[in-house]
């Protein structure tokens, strides 16, 4: 797979997310591929799994040799690692993490959240202990900038409507030229057919 067929295939994924969670899409690309080596690695190749993620995903794993430091000495020990069905899901499980943050910190990656700078993001990334290489955000910075990968930040907004009486999810779909099934993802609706007055829904 070449660099640019990588980045074309995370990159609607990754402006879904740039859209729901307010994380830029230059951002997690240019992680994705240099965490993967542009989906090269063993555990993209395997498990759709870019950031090597450990344990299962829906009871799926990959088991893999790797190396680790015991009191300081380097040691092969086998890891379970999760496998994806697809890129998009190993995205949101990397934009859950900025989100929710960890067990011990929620708020560890909240400076990444709304930042539209992509150079502040990366170091609140850095700072907060993601990663220990000291060239991490030159080597990102690097990419996105010969990639180009700014250009998958332009914001797309949504188009939101304000629930009427009579209003339905299908009219309103037929009506912004949308599905149900997107109109139901977006607002995290349970039942198509559950919709109340005054709600306010994104359509488009």
């Amino acid at each position: 797979m070449s660099k640019e067929t990588f980045i074309k295939e995370i990159a609607p994924f990754a402006q879904k997310i740039q859209q729901e969670y307010k994380i830029l899409s230059s951002v997690v690309i240019a992680q994705a591929c240099l965490e993967s080596g542009y989906g090269t690695s063993l555990l993209a190749n395997n498990g759709k799994n870019i950031f090597g993620t450990k344990g299962d995903f829906k009871g799926e794993s990959i088991i893999i040799q790797t190396m680790e430091y015991v009191n300081g000495v380097p040691v092969q020990v086998w890891n379970k690692f999760r496998k994806y069905p697809s890129w998009e899901e190993s995205l949101r499980d990397l934009a859950n993490l900025y989100v929710k943050g960890t067990s011990w910190n929620r708020s560890l990656y909240t400076a990444v959240i709304g930042e539209k700078d992509y150079r502040k993001a990366l170091r609140a990334i850095f700072d907060a202990g993601y990663a220990s290489d000291p060239k991490y955000i030159e080597k990102l910075v690097n990419l996105i900038e010969t990639s180009d990968l700014t250009k998958y930040d332009a914001s797309i907004e949504g188009v939101y409507h304000i629930v009427k009486k009579g209003d339905t999810v299908s009219a309103l779909a037929k009506a912004y030229g949308s599905t149900q099934a997107q109109i139901q993802q977006w607002n995290d609706l349970v039942d198509l057919n559950h919709i109340k007055v005054n709600q306010r829904l994104r359509v488009k």
